[in-house]
């Protein structure tokens, strides 16, 4: 009797641990997305580009890498200096999402690309990091006013035209999905936005 109690108490106890370690597991999966979806949306609000630079461009790409869903999304955006001792403080960034395979080959990581001060000449390196992995989908959609597209610019628009919103989705490892819209709302300003960062004064 006595051992069929203490099998049954290391039973539930191993029961316990488990259960544990998956809502561990998930909530650090759910606070990774979460924390994906708030940078991307943050550096999306701030995106601008200006008809005087073409180079300042949104441009969106959809892949597929190992059969999953794998954007690359490219903008210049307005941002706060970070206070990174190693960088000059900068006010104007270019920024790329683009995912890569993983280590163990099979699921996706989301890598975030900075340029800085990408319109003036320097040596400034580039600054890559790895912001999410064991992905199954990194997906982006732009809204032009009418329909949300998955390329941009899309046909018929100049280059250096904005959405007027972005939708974001993230497919974890488990195949949940995670979608989060985010407006522009620098969007039907791309005249008088200069490569500067300064608005060209209005006309009295």
């Amino acid at each position: 009797m006595l051992s069929v109690l203490l099998l049954l108490l290391l039973s539930s106890f191993t029961g316990a641990v488990r259960v544990r370690e998956t809502l561990s597991s998930r909530s650090r999966e759910f606070r990774q997305v979460r924390l994906v979806l708030d940078r991307v949306g943050t550096d999306l609000m701030g995106a601008f580009a200006s008809t005087a630079r073409e180079e300042s461009a949104l441009t969106l790409h959809e892949d597929t890498l190992s059969g999953k869903p794998a954007a690359t999304l490219a903008f210049t955006a307005f941002q706060l200096p970070d206070g990174d001792s190693g960088h000059p403080p900068a006010e104007i960034v270019k920024i790329r999402y683009f995912p890569r395979i993983g280590a163990d080959g099979v699921s996706l990581e989301l890598h975030r690309e900075q340029s800085d001060l990408p319109f003036v000449k320097n040596k400034i390196p580039l600054r890559e990091s790895a912001v999410a992995d064991r992905l199954r989908g990194f997906r982006v959609e732009l809204y032009d006013g009418a329909k949300w597209v998955k390329e941009w610019p899309t046909g018929g628009r100049a280059k250096t035209a904005l959405p007027k919103r972005a939708a974001v989705t993230l497919v974890d490892v488990r195949g949940e999905t995670y979608r989060r819209e985010v407006p522009i709302p620098l969007a039907g300003q791309e005249g008088t936005v200069t490569w500067s960062g300064r608005r060209r004064p209005t006309a009295p």
